[in-house]
């Protein structure tokens, strides 16, 4: 599943402190599976939008998001940094 970080923020109640993300999930386009030329996922914002408070240590990981249509679609790349795809695709 991706999400989009939206904030971290830690909630404090009598002894207790949880740390805690507010994302919006992003929804797959087709399969979620590898796709295209690329052999990466690409996501879309959600027809209706899903927001959701989970544990910070819930969250997995990073991955850059590659534009397909600015603001709307993208790729998804969790497998190698930013300079080195741009290096190879540009």
């Amino acid at each position: 599943m991706v999400a989009r970080l939206n904030a971290l923020f830690k909630l404090g109640f009598k002894e207790e402190a949880y740390r805690l993300a507010h994302v919006t999930m992003l929804q797959c386009i087709g399969k979620a599976a590898v796709q295209g030329v690329e052999g990466i996922v690409r996501i879309e914002w959600p027809m209706v939008e899903q927001s959701l408070v989970v544990r910070i240590a819930q969250v997995e990981g990073m991955a850059y998001l590659i534009p397909l249509e600015p603001g709307e679609s993208w790729l998804v790349n969790n497998r190698i940094d930013l300079q080195s795809w741009n290096n190879i695709y540009d």
